[in-house]
């Protein structure tokens, strides 16, 4: 599939001897080559596979970046001067803060499968040692993309097309513990719009009443929900997005019972939306924990080895697990 870049800068974010942050900024745009096209092909891979993404809109509140997008792309304002505002907004908004970041910090402009982005990174460069073509060990730094943890992509077509939208921005999360909100957020002037998570919690139960309505019997309603299953992991294998028409199609239809029409009339989910990875245990197990226990097994396992007695609130387990036994067995 091919990734075409149609701007691309970086910048640097770093700690001067106080401890504060401080910006350094490159005059004019990267040339584009193998390495760049490297570096935004791994980017775009990484971004598109991340999970765990929070979506978002402009802020009606605050137009300030929104404005800057807006001339950027009337072409009144430079790629590279666009980067340069949005660079010492970036460090504003953590000054005021009082946080330190540090990194290389990324913007490009880009165009995948008929869409255009605008990707904003703040990736950690990191040091190292290499060896040399002649044997010899040299230090080195490498840009450590795969524990990329500050990103915004906004979908500069959904944008375009559909301005009233909930979702033209999306967002990895920030590191364990802190939100990306405390200030990349604020930065973007956005809001959080669509959530993935309850759109795939909600998915979930569309497809338990879907298949009651058809009265599916056990095994039917299993091999739905492993069907479901398999295509949500293979969007998500594939770095897209789940589309309600797609699946509708894998899913068939029974007396003019379409999975489509029968989400459409009763339940709020968008057309398109990333399935959220853990909520995907719920097709095919039976998960709880509390008051100490934590249970989780294969929902084709009820009323085989596993039985559960409502009157009692109990559930007899057939066959344990090996590794379990051998346990209980030492006490």
């Amino acid at each position: 599939m091919s990734l075409d870049i149609e701007h691309i800068i970086v910048h640097s974010l770093f700690l001067d001897e106080q401890g504060q942050t401080q910006l350094a900024t490159r005059e004019e745009e990267l040339t584009t080559g193998p390495a760049v096209n490297q570096l935004m092909a791994e980017l775009h891979h990484i971004y598109n596979t991340k999970a765990g993404k929070i979506f978002g809109y402009f802020n009606d509140e605050d137009d300030s970046f929104r404005d800057l997008v807006r001339r950027v792309e009337d072409q009144s304002l430079t790629f590279a001067a666009f980067s340069h505002q949005a660079g010492e907004r970036l460090l504003a908004e953590l000054k005021r803060l009082d946080m330190s970041e540090q990194g290389v910090l990324l913007f490009v402009r880009y165009q995948w499968l008929g869409a255009h982005y605008l990707l904003i990174a703040l990736l950690d460069n990191k040091d190292s040692v290499t060896v040399t073509e002649k044997l010899e060990v040299s230090h080195a730094s490498y840009l450590d993309l795969g524990k990329m943890q500050l990103a915004a992509r906004l979908d500069l077509t959904e944008l375009r097309i559909r301005p009233d939208s909930r979702r033209y921005f999306s967002f990895i999360k920030g590191r364990a513990g802190r939100k990306v909100s405390d200030f990349f957020l604020n930065f973007l002037s956005c809001v959080e719009g669509m959530d993935p998570k309850a759109q795939s919690q909600g998915l979930l139960k569309a497809v338990d009443e879907f298949c009651e309505a058809r009265q599916l019997s056990p095994e039917e309603k299993l091999e739905s929900k492993a069907l479901v299953n398999k295509y949500c992991r293979e969007q998500l294998k594939e770095g897209e997005e789940l589309e309600l028409r797609e699946l509708s199609a894998e899913m068939g239809t029974d007396n003019d019972l379409d999975f489509y029409q029968f989400v459409s009339e009763e339940y709020q989910l968008e057309d398109k939306f990333p399935v959220d990875r853990s909520a995907l245990k719920g097709l095919t197990k039976y998960v709880g924990s509390g008051g100490g226990l934590t249970i989780s097994f294969d929902q084709k396992l009820l009323g085989d080895r596993i039985q559960y007695d409502a009157n009692t609130d109990t559930l007899v387990i057939q066959g344990l697990p090996p590794n379990l036994k051998s346990q209980l067995v030492k006490g």
